[in-house]
């Protein structure tokens, strides 16, 4: 009885890790040479020729791609790639909600979902009077992240239409990310990437 009972609870074990190994490779479907090439598809669907992939970053849960203007070099929008599927889809947040050239009904418009009344609801906040200057955003950045990440700093400061979104180091490695508008000074850290894997920069 015991030897049938100790067999048993092996197959059990046996299963409940082979499950899990199973559920843990599945995961991570899209590599980054699929993400890249899922990015760089995207384009083609934009009708809009200017456009180029900036930049493809993995975290833990998702990729997240920047697309630049190629005449401007000025940040255009910044989409996620989902790690299972790979579907694509406008990054949540301050590009939803303060793209004040690319958001509801520009080209993030026409990729439904989320954009086409989801989060986006009425369309951008275009906002009025002066813009804040690249020196000012870095000043709130970093008052910013004194409070809330002790020991951080600001590793580079991408400029979009109507918001900045700021990359955040501490102790030489990539903390995480956030932005702020370009016209209230509103900060708006990006909380559903994860933790930082790797990037490739194709600009």
């Amino acid at each position: 009885m015991n030897t049938k009972f100790t067999l048993g609870l092996a197959l059990i074990v046996i299963g409940v890790v082979g499950v899990s190994a199973f559920s843990f490779v599945a995961l991570d479907n899209v590599n980054l040479d699929e993400a890249v090439t899922i990015a760089n598809n995207y384009l083609s669907t934009t009708g809009n020729t200017d456009l180029e992939v900036k930049e493809v970053v993995e975290f833990q849960q998702n990729y997240y791609v920047v697309y630049t203007e190629k005449s401007t070099g000025i940040n255009s929008f910044e989409m996620l790639i989902d790690k299972q599927s790979g579907r694509m889809f406008p990054e949540y947040g301050p590009n939803m909600m303060w793209n004040t050239k690319y958001g509801h009904g520009g080209v993030m418009g026409g990729m439904g979902g989320m954009m086409g009344g989801g989060m986006m609801g009425g369309g951008a906040q275009i906002q009025g009077g002066p813009q804040i200057s690249l020196d000012g955003v870095k000043e709130i950045a970093q008052k910013y992240i004194e409070g809330a990440y002790p020991g951080a700093e600001v590793e580079d400061v991408l400029q979009f239409y109507g918001y900045y979104t700021v990359h955040v180091e501490r102790d030489g490695k990539f903390l995480g990310m956030f932005s702020v508008n370009a016209y209230s000074g509103s900060v708006w850290w990006h909380s559903w990437h994860g933790a930082y894997i790797q990037s490739r920069d194709l600009s």
